[in-house]
């Protein structure tokens, strides 16, 4: 290693041994040889020293009498570091190849940005962060945490106003410029509120989401100073930031707005980023629904993170399954040019998703559209609208409905629906998705003879 390392890999530790030994093995075996791994021991009571000491000269270690916290922690391995650029880590992570250079090759080609941040994914492939960006209640929240990995908005370059300290690159001078992490911070918030000081400093904070990391999320430490932190973050920054959120969400497509000569406005929005409140119809059962869907997944999530932080930590190796997007994606479009001929019309329960519309020379439609032929932006309220969009779709020329096996519960929800659709078509089952003709049961027969 030279004498001046291209960067400086900080990995802030306290405890859980068994998370830092797999952190580190991963870590080093993609470390380029002009960066060096300085590993901070935050007074770990456990095996940690040992563990440490067994790596030798591949990491320099920090060893810290009392526990001061994250910010504290990465301050004193910033200290010590030679490094052009401070890369802090946490032990909870899991890099994965090219992690490193991704980020370095990304502060090369844009010296604007002083600080940039990873891909973050939970264990099963979905994401954790894609950045952070400032909601309309004036705090930081992760950009599209539970979304694929694959999902074109995840994978998007930009320019933020904060990302995580759970991996993020900092220019050295940007750094010291700042004065480091704010210690009145502990263990929450000091990564925002740095991305936020080397802002108003004139840096730009970016997003680079081809350093892909898994994040076992706070798995290695605890969150005691939760509230603290949010209240000295709402008194410093709540009422000066830029709530940036809804922006966001329009450049990506994920937020559509047209105006017409007079309100109320058409507003579409996709169900993978927000379920939508209608006023006056609190008899409409499927909102809640997807609701409570929406956070038993990020409880589920977040549970998978826990129990593999903790398999990690008794050395446990676990390959767990990922989510295939593109795969479930592939799977569906072959199904559909297997059954639906060329030059037919197949609607698509699709949330949205133009992906799904690509089924080779054969007209797709989304499922439920307006009249305009646009996804609607919304669920059906109940079977009755549910069967009068179908049967407006049939009219105009439609041939085939697509249901893919993850839009399975329409069936279950909306059960006048589903005995329409057994009345009236023939439905043939793949393992990713039912395709039902929507051809009247009278031609079909007539078609036979």
């Amino acid at each position: 290693m030279s004498a001046h390392p291209r960067a400086s890999v900080v990995v802030p530790v306290h405890g859980r041994a068994g998370l830092t030994e797999r952190c580190l093995r991963l870590l080093l075996a993609d470390l380029p040889g002009d960066c060096e791994a300085i590993v901070v021991d935050d007074a770990s009571t456990d095996a940690t020293p040992q563990l440490l000491a067994g790596f030798g000269a591949a990491i320099r270690t920090l060893r810290l009498e009392r526990n001061v916290g994250y910010a504290a922690a990465c301050n004193a391995g910033a200290a010590i570091a030679g490094g052009k650029h401070l890369v802090f880590l946490n032990n909870d992570t899991e890099p994965r190849p090219g992690w490193l250079e991704a980020l370095l090759s990304y502060a090369a080609n844009h010296p604007e940005a002083w600080a940039l941040g990873a891909k973050l994914l939970y264990p099963s492939g979905a994401v954790q962060h894609a950045g952070v960006c400032i909601g309309q209640d004036g705090y930081p929240h992760n950009l599209y945490a539970g979304f694929p990995g694959a999902h074109p908005a995840a994978n998007q370059p930009r320019r933020l106003q904060a990302v995580t300290g759970a991996c993020m690159l900092v220019h050295r001078p940007a750094f010291e410029r700042a004065g480091g992490f704010d210690e009145a911070f502990l263990n929450a918030m000091e990564d925002v509120d740095l991305c936020l000081r080397i802002g108003e400093a004139g840096g730009e904070v970016h997003y680079c989401p081809g350093a892909e990391v898994v994040h076992l999320e706070s798995a290695s430490r605890g969150e005691g100073g939760f509230e603290p932190s949010v209240a000295l973050y709402r008194e410093r920054w709540r009422d000066r930031v830029r709530r940036d959120d809804l922006a966001i969400y329009a450049e990506d497509d994920l937020i559509e707005v047209e105006y017409p000569s007079a309100h109320p406005l058409r507003i579409s929005v996709s169900p993978l980023l927000a379920s939508v409140e209608r006023v006056g119809r609190h008899e409409d059962e499927l909102e809640p629904l997807l609701r409570a869907h929406g956070r038993r997944n990020a409880d589920l999530l977040r549970e998978l993170a826990r129990l593999s932080a903790e398999l990690a930590d008794r050395g446990v190796e676990v390959e767990l399954p990922r989510l295939e997007y593109e795969g479930a994606i592939a799977s569906i479009r072959e199904e559909v040019e297997r059954a639906v001929p060329v030059g037919a019309t197949a609607l698509i329960v699709s949330r949205g998703d133009p992906e799904l519309l690509r089924i080779g020379a054969r007209e797709a439609r989304h499922f439920p559209s307006g009249k305009d032929g646009r996804y609607l932006g919304r669920h059906p309220a109940d079977s009755e609208e549910a069967i009068e969009l179908l049967e407006a779709q049939r009219a105009a020329g439609a041939d085939y409905l697509v249901i893919p096996a993850g839009e399975a519960w329409w069936l279950s929800h909306y059960r006048d629906f589903a005995e329409h659709l057994g009345a009236r078509t023939a439905a043939t089952q793949h393992e990713a998705c039912a395709i039902y003709s929507l051809a009247p049961a009278l031609a079909r027969a007539e078609g036979r003879r």
